[in-house]
């Protein structure tokens, strides 16, 4: 996978939030757009959320999983304890 067209869904299992619209990515740069996608969710929600098993989902644009990114890797980072919401 040079350049893909990628989308980056997000879950817990029960709750989902889409990307439909997708992003073309190269490989080396899925895992900052994980991230990426993961803080941008976390610290736009304004409501209590436990984060502890929220996922990024990637898959190509064919449908096929590419890699799967836990909120957990990063809430640290971005300021927000797993299991708290900002």
């Amino acid at each position: 996978m040079s350049q893909e067209r990628c989308h980056f869904h997000c879950t817990d299992g029960l709750d989902v939030v889409f990307d439909l619209r997708g992003r073309t990515v190269a490989e080396h740069d899925l895992r900052p757009v994980c991230e990426s996608v993961a803080a941008e969710l976390m610290q736009g929600c304004a409501a209590m959320v436990d984060w502890s098993a929220w996922i990024v989902d990637v898959h190509d644009s064919y449908g096929q999983h590419v890699m799967t990114f836990g909120f957990d890797e990063i809430a640290n980072e971005v300021g927000v304890l797993p299991a708290l919401a900002a």
